[in-house]
């Protein structure tokens, strides 16, 4: 059907689609739930990093709407096949298990290649498939987590060469694709990349892609990846190490940007230390980290990954970091709910006593990357502890009796610890996406990260901003080059859709896309209560350097979007 509105997409698309298909009280993996793809209204037009694709549902982690975005080549596809957006009601019938197929001829269901796939991980299926039909097409598909239905499946995209290294990671997208049993989604890739623009258009395109690639973050981004995050949050003490319980590795050096960097330049091969994601980025952040002889370890070892399987494990080796993630990435795992949940594990191993069939001995072990891929392997053979391990980290702590849970509304929180970057935990709290820092991170503003005076309002304009930036498709680092020059961006949507556009669009769609997930969840029985951070965050001071703990009042989480 036609968009109403010319400039919806991303984030507030698949919102307004599960909105309107999905009953705010169903079953998440049940036939009532939706499947919402959706590209950003400026996909496929050559403008950078402007082709994330969203995909929207209701999340079987936080029973509230949920929203994951990735990079890869899907928005373009989808926007080069003419459309904005697809979503799949219902599931195929009787167990059934197909490919979905999409290109200019309509779709049409692909039983034989399902069945091939079925039970392979997202690097297999994606080879299989690319090989069946050929290098122009982009492939989302799920691995044997999503098959499972685990709710920390995420759903994995191709990118520009093919590999299926972007994920669609958060809320377990994937276990929605599963339970409707589709292995796959194929669309097929433009033959040239952008669409006719006006010559205004494309000047204003270009002006923004020039103004984002001058940006000195973009460029410390380019040259580091995420992974320059490390050291920073390392110094302000916030980042997760044993379980949440201290703020700071001995030795993080070695996962940090730079240890990174001179490690793939050195070993050469396959190694990129900086990578494009989706066709025309200028940030090219991502990268490829290569084993010892040059051969492909895993692609994008990112910051959060390192912070949640890497110091939160206690492990400072990014080959040992890199390994767990090369098993997400192929079994279509989120690597922040597993990292959260290995902690959870390993805190297990040390209590007194463990539920009965649960032995200790088999249960990961900090600073042990070993017993963490043990338990990790175990995820297609869907054990109960890889069971577990797939579902994240509430269901593995309350499984095992474990207190400290980091989660919020059932998903993991990210690589930044609530009780030092605390505009980032009100975001935690109160985003209607769980705990989520795309939601809205706070770090790079220039504040006391560990004084709450400024949380709630830092944390309100952020989550406003990315929200803004997901309902366009544009990923969330534009915002170092562009969050104080809106007008950038908006000239670039007002000359490509002739249309006029007030100064403060950006933060009207913002609220939209919000308001919009709040009515759902509120609908789904969601309450205030959910919008609270654990106990411990606010009870256990994080030790040195710090000595805090979250003290942003209930009263200041209620009142955010008063």
């Amino acid at each position: 059907r036609p968009l109403a509105d010319p400039l919806a997409g991303g984030r507030l698309l698949t919102a307004q689609l599960v909105s309107e298909f999905a009953p705010p009280q169903c079953d998440p993996l049940g036939a009532e739930n939706v499947l919402a793809l959706a590209a950003g209204p400026l996909a496929n037009l050559r403008a950078s990093t402007a082709s994330r694709l969203s995909i929207g549902c209701k999340s079987p982690l936080t029973k509230g709407i949920k929203e994951s975005n990735a990079g890869g080549m899907a928005g373009d596809s989808l926007a080069g096949l003419g459309l904005r957006a697809v979503v799949f009601l219902g599931a195929l019938p009787d167990g059934g298990r197909g490919v979905v197929v999409l290109d200019e001829t309509g779709f049409r269901l692909d039983f034989e290649s399902a069945a091939a796939c079925w039970g392979k991980g997202n690097e297999e299926t994606a080879a299989y498939l690319l090989n069946r039909y050929g290098k122009d097409w982009c492939a989302l598909t799920i691995g044997q987590a999503g098959e499972q239905k685990m709710t920390a499946a995420g759903v994995a995209v191709t990118d520009a060469e093919g590999n299926p290294d972007r994920l669609a990671a958060r809320g377990g997208v994937g276990a929605v694709m599963g339970s409707k049993g589709l292995k796959a989604i194929l669309l097929r890739r433009p033959e040239r990349a952008g669409s006719p623009l006006g010559r205004d258009a494309r000047a204003r395109v270009t002006a923004f892609n020039r103004h984002v690639a001058s940006s000195k973050r973009v460029q410390v981004l380019r040259d580091y990846g995420t992974a320059s995050t490390v050291m920073l949050v390392q110094s302000l003490g916030g980042l997760p190490v044993h379980n949440f319980s201290k703020g700071q590795l001995p030795d993080a050096e070695p996962i940090g940007g730079d240890a990174m960097r001179d490690l793939i330049l050195r070993r050469g091969g396959r190694g990129l230390p900086s990578h494009a994601c989706m066709s025309g980025c200028v940030i090219q952040c991502s990268n490829v980290f290569p084993d010892e002889k040059g051969g492909l370890l895993a692609a994008p070892l990112e910051f959060e990954t390192i912070g949640l399987c890497g110091s939160n494990l206690e492990l400072n080796s990014l080959d040992d970091i890199a390994k767990i993630n090369r098993l997400c990435n192929d079994y279509g795992l989120d690597t922040i709910e597993v990292g959260a949940a290995l902690g959870v594990m390993m805190e297990a191993a040390g209590q007194e006593s463990l539920p009965a069939g649960i032995n200790r001995s088999d249960l990961p072990k900090f600073g042990d990357s070993e017993s963490a891929l043990r338990v990790l392997k175990q995820v297609p053979q869907n054990t109960r502890l890889g069971r577990l391990l797939g579902d994240g980290a509430l269901a593995a702590g309350k499984a095992l009796g474990v207190r400290r849970i980091p989660a919020v509304k059932g998903q993991a929180v990210s690589a930044y610890d609530p009780r030092v970057v605390k505009g980032t935990g009100v975001t935690y709290a109160t985003s209607p996406q769980g705990a989520d820092h795309t939601a809205g991170l706070t770090v790079f503003f220039q504040i006391d990260h560990r004084d709450p005076k400024h949380a709630v309002s830092l944390s309100r304009k952020a989550q406003i901003q990315r929200a803004a930036y997901d309902a366009l498709g544009l990923c969330a680092f534009n915002t170092s080059a562009t969050g104080q020059r809106p007008d950038i961006v908006l000239d670039m949507l007002s000359s490509v859709y002739q249309t006029e556009l007030p100064g403060d669009w950006l933060d009207t769609l913002g609220l939209k896309v919000i308001r919009l997930e709040r009515a759902f969840n509120k609908a789904a029985g969601l309450t205030a209560q959910e919008d609270r951070l654990p106990e411990f965050f606010r009870t256990e001071v994080l030790g040195e350097p710090t000595g805090v703990v979250f003290d942003v009042t209930d009263a200041e989480l209620d009142s955010i979007w008063d």
